[in-house]
């Protein structure tokens, strides 16, 4: 009698338990989505940056779209992209990265204009012929301060749903951008 209490006491507190922490996840998300619109975030995803940042290789970055541009905070440092500055974006996987390069007559030159050095890097990652998964890359055309077009690259893992999802949430806004020409 005394061993059946002990199990029903025990089923008890983990289902008690197991509510308290239903409760709070679902508050967290709440209190998350009312800071989400209170700083209007549209979306926000956690990527690694690959280049383009004064940042090291695979710091993790929090990257959110507001209704002004782009914001990236990454390392304790908040970088902000106005919408207006952004030409393009998009993602590419690894693959895709390295068939650019590989077609292209001055292999060098085109991975390092097209992506920046980190493109090399990243067609020479994709190239093994046993490779079974992609790995997904979220890339940002912008002009910086000086008036430079200049690239963002952040690594998105194995799947595409977070880097798409900025790529979603940019282009609306973005769309109505005055064409730049750059001088070569």
């Amino acid at each position: 009698m005394t061993g059946a209490l002990i199990a029903i006491g025990a089923l008890f507190f983990l289902l008690f338990l197991l509510i308290f922490l239903i409760v709070i996840s679902i508050k967290g998300r709440q209190k998350a989505k009312k800071q989400m619109k209170e700083n209007k975030i549209s979306a926000q995803v956690l990527l690694h940056h690959v280049e383009g940042l004064p940042l090291s290789e695979k710091t993790q970055c929090q990257v959110s779209v507001t209704d002004t541009g782009l914001v990236i905070n990454g390392g304790g440092t908040d970088f902000k992209i106005d919408a207006t500055q952004i030409r393009a974006t998009e993602v590419k996987t690894d693959t895709e990265i390295a068939n650019i390069v590989k077609s292209s007559a001055a292999k060098g030159i085109a991975g390092g204009l097209l992506f920046g050095p980190i493109g090399l890097v990243v067609g020479a990652r994709a190239t093994s012929k046993e490779k079974k998964t992609n790995t997904y890359y979220l890339i940002i055309n912008y002009t910086n301060v000086a008036g430079d077009l200049t690239a963002l690259m952040f690594d998105g893992g194995n799947s595409p749903f977070g880097a798409q999802k900025i790529v979603n949430k940019l282009k609306p806004i973005i769309i109505d951008n005055p064409k730049q020409t750059v001088q070569l």
